[in-house]
């Protein structure tokens, strides 16, 4: 079995998933920084979502200098609370975002939507202090 048949075999590709415990996954990118109106939350498929998540846990300038070093600036919320058991944020504190919701909602049906987040930034000006505060 090569690489690209075993992660067939663990993504699907898709925007929802539905597990054997009855859970519908959906996964979510925001592609800008958090305090940027124009920032969006956007569907993505679970290989998307988790392409941009490994990629969030290295520092930005060490990868684009072929250096695999941790991302300082880095941050990871659970949200169980908000959106289901297994739910959380993570941001690569620049310029990606990602959410994934356990209950089949999206961020904003579970009062998690960007316009929240930004308007505790324009307050502080601190996004990821914000992130944090939000959930």
């Amino acid at each position: 079995m090569n690489t690209d048949e075993r992660v067939r075999l663990v993504l699907t590709g898709e925007h929802e998933v539905r597990t054997s415990e009855g859970a519908v996954l959906r996964f979510f990118l925001a592609r800008g920084p958090l305090a940027d109106s124009d920032t969006v939350w956007e569907h993505a498929t679970d290989a998307e979502f988790q392409h941009a998540y490994e990629l969030s846990l290295f520092d930005p300038r060490g990868l684009d200098a072929q250096l695999l070093l941790p991302n300082p600036h880095r941050i990871q919320l659970a949200l169980d609370a908000l959106m289901g058991p297994g739910s959380f944020f993570w941001s690569d504190g620049a310029d990606v975002s990602g959410v994934l919701t356990t209950n089949g909602k999206a961020p904003e049906e579970c009062g998690f939507g960007l316009a929240t987040v930004q308007a505790s930034t324009s307050a502080d000006g601190d996004a990821s202090a914000d992130a944090g505060g939000v959930a």
